[in-house]
């Protein structure tokens, strides 16, 4: 998920919304349903569209894919079925402060997806900015977690999903902080959470590797709406210029 740019996340709910995404120019598509929650999953059914279609599309772009929360898979016994086209998996962590042996349910999470999908992922921690809303565990706590369990990147969000967005809740230095440690250790590091075009320049100080988007992929800025092709393409160019922007100082 590295690159010398920084690339273009695009959550999609539906198939409808994989092409708008892709002609929008996203470099990697992100499947949740935001009707349920910040990070919740998408029915297996429409899993099993999803997958269907890039088989036949030959959509060759990373996909990612939300799992909900952590405390929401402790009551749940169900197998879980996940394309094989799918590289990255996420999982929210809110009501997990206090919760002593929630590094170790994590885990075992993990584990049990990958032996039930015979598959090895790339794991993505998941630090909510808001994270006292939450209830979940800190960003930095979140980060050591990734770290020590070798996850594959850091993704920090918004819990809540209410038109604040990520820079409402944590300062630029706060973030520069956690992307400089989360560097030294090679991880990835996505922002996402409400952010639109007007936050593209001071979030370009912080240097993510991956921003994402759903509300401004959407008509008229609505997570709930449509995934609209010319919503990402101004986002995408408005990405693009302002990277240009502070490469060149």
């Amino acid at each position: 998920m590295n690159s010398q740019t920084v690339q273009l996340l695009v959550s999609i709910r539906h198939r409808d919304e994989i092409l708008p995404a892709l002609q929008g120019g996203c470099d990697i598509l992100d499947l949740k349903e935001p009707f349920n929650g910040p990070l919740a999953m998408v029915s297996e059914e429409m899993l099993r569209m999803i997958s269907e279609f890039i088989s036949n599309h030959k959509v060759t772009v990373p996909l990612s894919m939300a799992l909900g929360e952590l405390v929401e898979w402790q009551e749940k016994s169900s197998s879980l079925f996940i394309p094989k086209e799918i590289s990255y998996l996420k999982m929210g962590l809110s009501q997990t402060v206090g919760r002593k042996n929630w590094y170790a349910d994590w885990l075992d999470l993990r584990t049990q997806v990958e032996d039930i999908n015979s598959t090895t992922f790339q794991w993505i921690a998941v630090a909510y900015a808001d994270w006292q809303q939450a209830h979940s565990v800190s960003p930095q706590e979140v980060l050591t977690a990734a770290i020590s369990s070798q996850c594959t990147g850091l993704l920090i969000d918004t819990y809540s999903k209410r038109g604040q967005s990520l820079l409402d809740f944590l300062s630029l230095e706060q973030i520069g902080a956690l992307i400089e440690q989360a560097r030294a250790h090679k991880l990835t590091i996505a922002l996402a959470g409400s952010i639109h075009h007007e936050n593209l320049a001071s979030l370009s100080d912080v240097s993510p590797d991956i921003i994402g988007i759903r509300s401004a992929a959407c008509r008229g800025n609505l997570r709930t709406n449509k995934v609209e092709e010319e919503a990402v393409r101004s986002f995408r160019k408005q990405l693009d210029c302002q990277y240009a922007l502070t490469e060149s100082g």
